[in-house]
């Protein structure tokens, strides 16, 4: 059994000890990773623990590792750590070149006469100038840019981290009681083909909850969508 539900797409299954359904987004851009959402429902007399690790995935002959909750996280972690060296090494080049001296170049030109004819000659010079007021006025501007930066990095990291309540992660689920949770895939992969078919099997000790779901693509937006 399948149904629609706010852009999700939710199947079910039943056993006698366990009730699940698995809800995935139901359009997605190619390559783009799976978001997916699975509840249990404990009803037999033994706790389980649920975890992504319960949970494998294939696309076609392709299996997609699923990230844990770890992994997401440091995923987050790693893209800030990123953000902060490039912003890092930005300031530092801007602080180079405010604290070099301006050079001013000359140019010159004229004809000398003697005896032996003319000549023409023609030559250049440099002078080095270094303004103190400005370099100090261009350095608290590069640290005032580097201070922004960072907390809107620090932004968006907090956010990234907020944006993961609910994420799965392995729970014990006792007799009578249920649990649910998010998950996402890494890349999924595009071959040019009409059509994809996505295996998500949940297994519950011994069990199995096989769920399929059949990415075809649009014509018109491009735009993967699973039935």
């Amino acid at each position: 059994m399948a149904y629609f539900s706010d852009g999700w797409i939710i199947q079910k299954q039943e056993s006698e000890d366990f009730v699940v359904q698995m809800a995935v987004r139901d359009g997605k851009q190619a390559w783009e990773e799976v978001h997916g959402l699975v509840f249990v429902m404990n009803k037999s007399e033994e706790p389980i623990n649920v975890s992504v690790e319960n949970i494998s995935f294939r696309q076609d002959e392709h299996t997609i590792e699923l990230l844990s909750y770890n992994q997401l996280k440091q995923r987050h972690i790693s893209r800030a750590q990123t953000r902060r060296t490039a912003l890092a090494l930005s300031a530092m080049a801007q602080s180079f070149s405010a604290a070099q001296p301006t050079t001013t170049t000359t140019y010159g030109s004229g004809t000398a006469y003697g005896t032996g004819g003319t000549a023409n000659y023609y030559g250049s010079s440099q002078s080095y100038t270094y303004d103190s007021a400005a370099s100090a006025a261009a350095q608290a501007q590069i640290q005032s840019n580097v201070q922004s930066g960072v907390a809107n990095i620090e932004s968006n990291l907090q956010r990234d981290l907020n944006s993961m309540d609910g994420y799965l992660q392995k729970t014990t689920v006792f007799p009578d009681q249920s649990y649910s949770g998010r998950f996402q895939s890494r890349t999924t992969r595009f071959e040019q083909k009409p059509k994809s078919t996505y295996a998500l099997t949940v297994e519950l000790d011994g069990e199995k909850f096989l769920f399929k779901f059949v990415e075809k693509a649009d014509i018109q937006t491009q735009q993967r969508k699973l039935f």
